[in-house]
Parts: structure tokens; sequence; C-alpha cells
């Protein structure tokens, strides 16, 4: 950070020198003092440099002023004083229009002054305002730091840099979740600026700034110290999050296994970790392609505040135990996104149970590509489910009255079992049924008729059509059991 040129020239060694022309550009900022008696490469010079020149070799075409100042703005300099008396009595009127046009600050230095006195003034305050600088940044770092190490929390050190800043200052996480603000409210904020929060070379949340008036150089200064100490801050909040996830997820495991002493104990235990196992609970299987999704889905909407639960992340699917009479999930846009739920069960005694019912719920689940199933709702298949379980072959069930249609759809890759199984489902509806297989009625009419001949049975007649159903039923979850 510099010095402002209209800074400069309220010094006392400088009020010889006259601002000629360019005055729109007296805010920018000195960062160095650059003498140049030849102009040979304007390449060597920087954004921020304070020129100063006698004007050695300058002609007098105001096409080479013209271009020559076009030149030294577009290097961004912070102004351009030049000595006269020497090689120019008069500053021409080509420099004088080219700087008013450009914004570049033109200094005239009489013959009268030194160099020296222009370069040490100028020096002298830009290494004194480094030094205050300095002294400024390691003051906010050593308080900032005090208050991480007397563990205030995030709360405490957003209002310790809202008062510093005279703004408010709101801080979010990468997943755009609120985790502190401050507290001055009242006053007016036009000016918003968002910092990212850097942690591991990645943005991990986000600092919004928000004041009445432009964020000044000391504001900056102290928001880079406190983006780094708040990065911190959210390095140890993860790390705490995470080991929280970690013995959460033992936990499960614990009470899912039976691997615990008594039930009193671990019921104990649960209360310590802020859970009440005791009532109502049920199991969950969670699947999704993408694994971002089924994260954000789990915390935002199950593990919310409608349910109390806890989870534990496999290779590819969740498992979630969740407390309370009711279940509320809401809908999702995730792509083939699959939960099982098993029946409520009271206590812990039988969460093994709940666990097998919750993995066969959501075979269901991705078998009928539907979002949520719970095995309550499985009906008639639970029947077949039990007997499969116990080791019974339900190929004695269905093979009798399905066998001619399996062989036809693997020898002419025909759909005639999907045919079924949808035309039953929907109530022997022509044109419902043809929808949702997305071919047309007669199509629809063609197939119902090989069905019948291959397995001679009248599909509109109620009681030959149950046997049907049944043996379907079997068929499905031999076939979902199975995989």
């Amino acid at each position: 950070m510099g010095i402002t040129v209209n800074e400069a020239l309220q010094l006392n060694e400088m009020k010889e020198i006259k601002l000629i022309a360019g005055k729109q550009g007296l805010h920018q900022e000195i960062k160095w003092i650059t003498i140049v008696e030849v102009m040979e490469d304007v390449s060597r010079l920087h954004e921020g440099d304070f020129l100063i020149t006698t004007a050695y070799g300058w002609n007098e075409k105001s096409e080479f002023y013209t271009k020559l100042i076009d030149t030294l703005a577009s290097r961004k300099l912070s102004a351009l004083a030049i000595h006269t008396g020497f090689y120019l009595d008069v500053i021409p009127i080509g420099i004088i229009e080219a700087a008013n046009r450009t914004g570049l600050p033109l200094l005239e230095i009489p013959r009268t002054m030194n160099f020296s006195t222009v370069t040490r003034s100028i020096l002298e305050q830009l290494v004194n305002k480094q030094l205050s600088l300095l002294a400024y940044t390691q003051r906010i770092q050593k308080d900032l730091t005090s208050l991480v190490l007397k563990n205030v929390g995030l709360s405490v050190i957003t209002e310790a840099l809202s008062k510093l800043i005279n703004g408010n200052v709101v801080l979010y996480d990468e997943n755009n979740n609120l985790l502190a603000s401050s507290t001055l409210v009242h006053r007016r904020t036009t000016i918003e600026e968002i910092m990212p929060i850097i942690g591991h070379d990645r943005t991990i949340g986000r600092m919004v700034v928000q004041k009445e008036l432009e964020l000044t150089s000391l504001d900056m200064l102290a928001l880079e110290q406190a983006s780094t100490i708040f990065a911190i801050e959210f390095l140890k909040l993860q790390i705490i999050e995470e080991t929280r996830i970690h013995i959460h997820a033992d936990f499960l495991d614990t009470l899912l296994s039976k691997n615990y002493e008594s039930e009193k104990a671990i019921l104990k235990k649960s209360s310590d970790l802020g859970f009440d196992f005791s009532g109502k609970n049920r199991v969950l299987i969670v699947t999704s392609e993408n694994d971002k999704c089924l994260d954000n889905y789990v915390q935002e909407r199950i593990l919310s505040h409608k349910t109390k639960g806890i989870g534990k992340r496999k290779i590819d699917h969740l498992i979630l135990l969740l407390t309370g009479d009711t279940l509320e999930i809401d809908e999702t846009h995730c792509k083939n996104f699959y939960i099982g739920v098993s029946s409520t069960v009271t206590g812990i005694r039988d969460l093994d149970q709940a666990l097998k019912e919750a993995y066969t719920s959501h075979l269901f689940a991705r078998y009928k590509e539907k979002p949520l199933v719970e095995y309550d709702e499985l009906g008639v298949y639970k029947m077949f489910i039990q007997l499969k379980e116990n080791g019974v072959d339900l190929k004695t069930y269905y093979e009798p009255l399905l066998l001619p249609i399996i062989q036809y759809d693997e020898k002419h890759h025909a759909q005639l079992l999907k045919t079924l199984e949808t035309f039953l489902e929907n109530n022997l509806v022509i044109n419902r049924t043809a929808e949702k297989l997305y071919i047309h009625r007669h199509t629809l009419n063609y197939r119902v008729k090989q069905l019948e001949n291959l397995t001679g049975i009248d599909i509109y007649s109620y009681e030959l059509r149950t046997h049907i159903q049944l043996a379907l039923l079997a068929y499905v979850t031999d076939q979902v059991l199975s995989n």
C-alpha cells in the first residue's frame, strides 16, 4: 500500500511542485519512484511508479507527446513529474492535453528543486506507511489468533472482524450453510464483497462483507488475515464433524450387529450420544448414482429437524437408523435415487431383522424403479420373501405357469413377461397399460392373446387370473432376491 499523489503534494517538501494537468488521477497510489533521463524502454515502468524525468530528447511534435502520454498512462503510472529548465523550459500543450484526456497526473518540478528532495520525502512516507501497515497486520493477526486459542467460536471472531472494518460480515460453508454473522444490521450497507475462504488448496467457504463505503486497504488487510483464521476454524469444524460421523457409524455397526454386552448399556450409550432408540425405529438403505446428491439429500432432508437418526456410508450405499413414529421423506430429483425402508421395530432387539427388511425393500425399489419402497407395502411379496429366506425354491410356484413365457422371451428377446406384469398392475386396462409400455393398444391386444395361448389361461377370468398373479409374484420375488 502506498500514498496517493494528492497526499504526496501536501507534503511540505513538495509545495513547490505544481499540478499542471490530469487532476482526475490524484487518487492514484504511488508505489515507487522511478527516475528516467532517456525514455528508451517504457516496458521497464510498472504500475504505481512515480516517474521523474528531465524530458531529454523529447521533440516538439504533438503526435509524439500524444503517443508518449498514452503509452505511460497504459502502464498505469501514478504520475508523471517533469523537471523543467533543463531540456524543456515550458511543458508543451500537447503533453497537457494528453494528460487531461488520460487522467495521468502531470506535475512540474522547478529547476531550483533537487531530485533528492522529491525522492526522499516520498520514500520516507512510503516506508513509514509500510511499517504502519506491518504493525497493523501483526496486531490483527495477534488479536484474531488469540480468539482462536480461546476457542470462542466463529460468532465471536466474526463480531471482532466486523468492528475492525466497521461493516457486516457473514460466513457460509462450502455447501452455502450459514455459519455466523455479525450484528451491525443497523448500518446502511450499499457495498457487498464476497471473498473465498481457502483451505487445502480449495474453497471451503466464503465471507460476505457488507459496508456503506468502499473497502479500504486496511480493510483488505484485516480481511486477508481473517480469511486465514476462518480457514483454520473451518478445517477444525470439519475434523470435529468427521470424528462425530465416525463415532456414530461405529455405534451403528454395534447396534445392527448386536455386538454389545447388554441392552441397558447400549441404550445408555445411545442416550449419551444424543439418541433415544428405546422407542420405535426404522432402518433405511439409500443409494444414488450421484454421491454428492446422496450425501446432501440425507443431510438436508432425512437427518433434518423432522427426523432424528444416525447413518453410515458404505462403498455404494448408505445405512440409516431413524427414530420416531412417522417417516417424512421429500421428493428428490437425483438420478436413480432409491430408498428401502424396514417395518417399524420397538427398541433395538430386532434391528438386525429390520436391516434385512430394508435391504429387501431397496431391491424392490430398484426393480420397480420407485424412489421409495417400505417393507410393509410389499403385501403378498412378503410371503414369498419368507419362503425364499427359509430355503424354499420359488420356481415350484411359478414355473408350471410362467415357464413357457420365460422360454419364449429368452428365445425371441421378447417382453411378454413384462407385458403381463404391467397389464395386471394396471387392472387389465388396455389404454393405461399400453401407455406405460409405450406401445399401441393393438400391439398390447396381440401380446395378451400370445400370453393366453402360452399359458392356457383366460387372463380376464378372475379365478384363473389369481393363479397367474401369484405365480408372477413368486417369479418377481425370486428374481429380485437372487440379484
